[in-house]
């Protein structure tokens, strides 16, 4: 593998950037829908708009708003026990305080627009910054791919993986989901992680615990991400220990772990006031048990469910990602600390999400509990490729990535038309023959929804 820069001084634009951005704008205009749709997107913006417009936490209102008022319950407090992670409501908050402020300066002036929080223009603008989000988060992965492996290849494995994975139906078809800001909270963290790792400060450690706090905020089962560099800090501390001074060694780790921990706190704070204000308690476990959402069994995890199983097992709904994950095995012998990193947070992934009785993400495009790996599933593949390319040429490379994309297409058309099980297994012979003949059977509806996008 290569040593290119991570930051090039070259002023002339990244032709890969060039590419990603071009494949950005063309998709937009297919694929992007503003809306809220189904329970998990109101529960994430009903933080939002709550409290800017109501002033308070009492989310029922929005389920009413949006015509579910049936799922409300209620916690102690007489407060809706909404479960749902409030990232990706902080995340939202600059894209949709604009579009209050806009509002409000046209009332003042006399246009008639309401401010209630619930105009298109609110709900455009945030999913927008869903999708301007996990986009960053794709250039990041971009920028530390090419750390280690040349423009074209770089550009072809996150372009790859990006397109054959739910990441492009939840930050495009259903923005308001927490899946697009996941994404990007993690690549932030793979980012500073690398940029950091050598010789990292206190002050560094406390940055690192920043982005490791923000993929907790938007997603609370991320909090595991702070395994591996606690760990680091102590088996650097032990390192230390043993070369020079014990003393000296034991305060540094302390300071260094200390201004992680902090700050990781400090960036997952919004959460606990939010625990604090709903449930009454700042830790309150499992909040999806208060309302039913499911329940945690960690001696029996269903981990060839999750990976294997048609009902949204991640290999089988987006096969490029196998290959990925067997790409690790290349990247190992480049940088053995980076992989070990990506395989631990994986493994995590895997048996949390397992161990949760909703593991296969119920009524869901895909496995889309992993679209937060996307970032580490693009610099597997980018290892592969990179082993392979010896062997075989760069356009049956680009001809096989082609195909997966293709094939996620394919699956993002009969998830819109109906054509495919939302929730529940699918039969494998289905799930595979209704890829060939989708388009045929239902060419008249998808012309329609491209012409007048009101399906």
């Amino acid at each position: 593998m290569g040593e290119p820069p991570l930051l090039s001084t070259r002023r002339r634009i990244d032709p890969g950037i060039l590419t990603l951005v071009l494949a950005l704008l063309l998709l937009f205009p297919l694929l992007f829908k503003p809306w809220v749709h189904g329970a998990d997107t109101i529960g994430y913006y009903s933080w939002l708009r709550s409290l800017v417009i109501d002033g308070d936490l009492q989310t029922a209102d929005e389920f009413e708003h949006y015509g579910m008022g049936w799922l409300n319950t209620y916690a102690d407090t007489g407060l809706r026990d909404n479960p749902g992670a409030v990232g990706s409501a902080v995340l939202w908050s600059p894209w949709f305080l604009a579009v209050h402020g806009l509002t409000l300066l046209g009332r003042a002036l006399g246009w008639p627009w309401a401010a209630d929080g619930y105009g298109q223009p609110y709900i455009l603008a945030v999913s927008l910054g869903s999708t301007v989000y996990a986009f960053a988060g794709l250039l990041l992965t971009y920028r530390l791919a090419r750390s280690f492996f040349a423009t074209p290849l770089t550009a072809l494995a996150v372009a790859a993986v990006w397109l054959s994975s739910p990441l492009v139906f939840y930050m495009y078809s259903h923005p308001l989901m927490s899946h697009a800001n996941d994404a990007f909270a993690y690549a932030l963290f793979l980012f500073a992680w690398y940029r950091t790792r050598e010789r990292r400060s206190a002050t560094q450690y406390g940055l690192l615990g920043l982005t490791a706090g923000l993929c907790a905020l938007v997603r609370n089962q991320n909090a595991v991400l702070v395994l591996f560099p606690l760990w680091e800090v102590a088996l650097h501390t032990v390192r230390a220990g043993q070369r020079e001074n014990w003393k000296r060694a034991v305060r540094q780790g302390l300071r260094r772990g200390g201004a992680f921990s902090v700050a990781w706190w400090l960036a997952f704070l919004p959460q606990l006031l939010v625990w604090r204000t709903i449930f009454g308690t700042w830790l309150p476990g499992n909040p999806y048990a208060h309302s039913g959402g499911g329940t945690f069994d960690f001696l029996r995890p269903h981990i060839l469910g999750v990976l294997f199983s048609t009902n949204h097992g991640l290999f089988v709904w987006t096969p490029l990602m196998l290959p990925a994950v067997l790409g690790w095995l290349f990247l190992w012998r480049g940088d053995r600390r980076l992989t070990s990193l990506l395989v631990v947070n994986f493994a995590l992934q895997v048996y949390i999400i397992a161990s949760w009785s909703s593991w296969s993400g119920s009524a869901a495009f895909g496995q889309r509990f992993f679209t937060n790996m996307v970032p580490a599933f693009a610099l597997g593949l980018a290892a592969l490729l990179d082993g392979l390319q010896r062997r075989v040429r760069f356009r049956w490379l680009v001809t096989a990535c082609a195909f997966f994309v293709v094939w996620n297409g394919l699956l993002i058309v009969r998830y819109v038309v109906a054509d495919i099980s939302r929730s529940g297994s699918v039969p494998l012979g289905e799930l595979i023959a209704g890829q060939f003949t989708v388009i045929p059977r239902y060419f008249d509806r998808l012309i329609h929804i491209l012409l007048k996008r009101t399906e």
